[in-house]
């Protein structure tokens, strides 16, 4: 009978994020017109230019934005961003959460857009991961606010599991990309309750 009782690493602690690079934009375009992310998350053009474009200051930095390549076990597992709602006015206007924006309020968007990390349990630690090390860590956000389609119940369960609560439903127009505009299920995240439903095994 073996010995060998090799400890195991947490989920957790298996994913990484790096900043996301002008050679992810081929990673980006086949993510996102997979059926499953494009139900989603909608992107409008998606050739190689148009991708470019658009994420162009989150490449350079230029962009208050931080992207994000997620990596689980060192592979190339999704997209992630997080952001300032004071850096997006028009958005935090529109979400009209008091004060307009919450001072050091942060909103997260993600895709997990390998097929291979999709239905396994793998949104919760990403967002663990992600409030943990950057929003609540680097970025020291007092709110964090995340905003499904009011009909994605899956990523609506996962995101309760990290300690987000619904707050209200509210209708969005985004004239960057006007294939986002509607509905909004906007649910939000202390740091006291996401380090009380997710303490440092």
């Amino acid at each position: 009978m073996s010995t060998d009782a090799r400890p195991t690493v947490p989920a957790e602690d298996r994913v990484a994020f790096r900043r996301l690079r002008a050679d992810d934009l081929f990673l980006l375009q086949r993510w996102l017109t997979d059926p499953d992310v494009a139900a989603w998350y909608r992107s409008g053009d998606l050739t190689i230019p148009a991708l470019a474009a658009r994420y162009a200051g989150r490449i350079t930095g230029a962009d208050t934005t931080r992207a994000y390549i997620i990596e689980i076990d060192r592979q190339s597992a999704g997209y992630i961003q997080c952001y300032l709602l004071a850096d997006e006015p028009e958005y935090a206007r529109q979400l009209a959460l008091p004060p307009v924006p919450p001072p050091g309020a942060a909103g997260t968007d993600l895709l997990l857009g390998d097929p291979a990390f999709r239905n396994h349990g793998w949104g919760t630690p990403v967002l663990r991961a992600l409030h943990r090390r950057i929003v609540f860590g680097e970025m020291k956000a007092t709110l964090a606010i995340i905003a499904p389609e009011p009909a994605n119940r899956r990523a609506i369960r996962v995101y309760e599991r990290v300690g987000f609560r619904w707050l209200k439903t509210v209708s969005v127009v985004d004239d960057e990309c006007p294939e986002n505009t509607g509905d909004e299920y906007v649910m939000t995240m202390t740091p006291a309750e996401f380090h009380a439903r997710n303490p440092i095994c």
